[in-house]
């Protein structure tokens, strides 16, 4: 009897601890999903009373949807009809639109839409390209509260930005790092540096960042991610004051926080288990130097640890975001005005984050700058590796691979060649050289497969 007792109890407990765990994922992905740091006027914000235009539109379903142009041209993600991260923010008697963090950090893969997984398709530079032109027109028309035209002026300042020629992303999914960059050198009394380069990296993942803010902010791990100053760096770019990021930090800390919580998404599909044991004793002897080891809890949930930073001598992808950490560069974020939460640290040599590889199977294309569409190419030595993709509908079912395991090759029409929803490894910092190792040399293909069918378990 005693022994029936303690086995249900053991169950009870382990069930308990699993929908724990669940639990407080589902809860970090319902505060992410509301977060914005609009405040006292300013933000990532578009001209005041606007948002009402894009009302009128979607609730009329003009532009919306996969067809839509919300979707097709700026990469915004549709959710029970909405745009997703797009808000209604009341400000001094206006209606503010507002965007969220998760307007770039939820995404879609296979179809299915996941919280904390990067946008593939959105596109920052023109989305500002477009919102810029249409507020211009819209602040020259009357508005009656004396507050329009200083949030007006600000808001165009923040698009126009985003669409700057200079250092805006080239293509779909890719962020531009020099943008951040920028508000640095503002603050000094600076301009940018001539042929600053963009550092376009695509936008992160967010499951286990807790751990890898201790190796550092973003992918090259040269911001001090435990500080949490980092993560409202685009807003201060947008025309947030010190004062005001002062006044909120505790939600930005809270919301650093709580993303540790966020669990990655399992396989959609069919794996192989017997092919998955074989890999995964390929992962042990060709990825698991750098990649580390990926184990689970009881309840077989993932166990996050931090990464760790790889040397560019060794991982040798596209150089383009490390070649603007210049020593002026760390000067100015030494003595800039919030430098009590944003710090960097200087690694011995620059480099990359290797990332932790729970979810994997969502995550493409590859590599810090999105230039292998699939884990089957990052296999092959960078000669053999695609030259250009179509990002169209890239988290849609019917542009993922499951064989190969990441984007379905489709072929590029003429009037699409130079799209920026089409990826060509030609464009400054979207070189796909580099992850390829003396390893990977030797692979079979039958090894190939298996460590893919590996990698879809974890």
């Amino acid at each position: 009897m005693k022994i029936i007792i303690l086995f249900f109890s053991l169950v009870g407990f382990n069930a308990l601890a699993q929908s724990t765990r669940v639990q407080t994922h589902e809860n970090a992905a319902a505060a992410f999903q509301k977060l914005n740091f609009f405040y006292k006027g300013r933000g990532m914000a578009i001209s005041p009373d606007m948002i009402k235009l894009y009302d009128f539109m979607s609730n009329r379903g003009i532009g919306m949807g996969e067809n839509g142009t919300i979707y097709q041209r700026w990469g915004l993600l549709f959710k029970e009809n909405k745009a997703v991260g797009i808000f209604n923010e009341p400000y001094e008697g206006m209606e503010v639109g507002v965007l969220g963090c998760i307007a770039c950090h939820s995404g879609k893969a296979a179809g299915e839409y996941i919280i904390g997984l990067g946008n593939k398709n959105i596109d920052v530079g023109q989305i500002g390209k477009d919102a810029s032109l249409g507020m211009k027109v819209w602040g020259a028309l009357p508005h009656k509260n004396p507050k329009f035209k200083e949030l007006h002026a600000r808001s165009m300042k923040f698009t126009k930005g985003l669409a700057t020629k200079e250092f805006s992303n080239l293509t779909q999914g890719l962020v531009p790092t020099s943008l951040i960059r920028s508000w640095f050198y503002e603050q000094q009394g600076k301009t940018l540096p001539p042929n600053f380069p963009r550092g376009q990296v695509k936008v992160p993942h967010m499951w286990g960042y807790g751990e890898k803010r201790k190796t550092g902010s973003f992918w090259d791990g040269e911001g001090n991610g435990e500080l949490g100053g980092w993560g409202i760096a685009v807003e201060l770019y947008a025309g947030q004051t010190v004062q005001n990021v002062n006044e909120y930090f505790e939600k930005v800390h809270t919301a650093e926080n709580y993303l540790g919580d966020l669990l990655p998404p399992k396989y959609p599909f069919k794996i192989d288990r017997m092919k998955a044991k074989r890999g995964q004793v390929v992962f042990e002897q060709t990825c698991m130097g750098c990649h580390g080891e990926h184990k689970r809890d009881e309840n077989d949930d993932p166990i996050f640890n931090s990464p760790k930073h790889i040397p560019w001598r060794i991982v040798q992808t596209d150089k383009d975001r490390l070649n603007a950490l210049t020593e002026e560069l760390y000067q100015l974020i030494e003595i800039n005005p919030l430098n009590n939460v944003i710090q960097a640290v200087r690694k011995p040599e620059v480099g990359y984050v290797a990332p932790k590889l729970w979810g994997v199977w969502s995550r493409f294309p590859y590599l810090h700058n999105a230039s292998v569409p699939t884990i089957y190419d990052l296999l092959l030595e960078p000669s053999l590796r695609p030259k250009s993709f179509s990002l169209k509908n890239a988290g849609e079912r019917e542009r993922f691979d499951e064989t190969k395991l990441g984007l379905t090759s489709e072929k590029i029409s003429i009037l699409e060649k130079n799209s920026r929803r089409t990826y060509d490894i030609k464009r400054p910092g979207q070189s796909n050289e580099g992850h390829y190792f003396d390893k990977f040399k030797t692979l079979t293909e039958a090894e190939r497969y298996s460590l893919i069918e590996y990698l879809k378990t974890l």
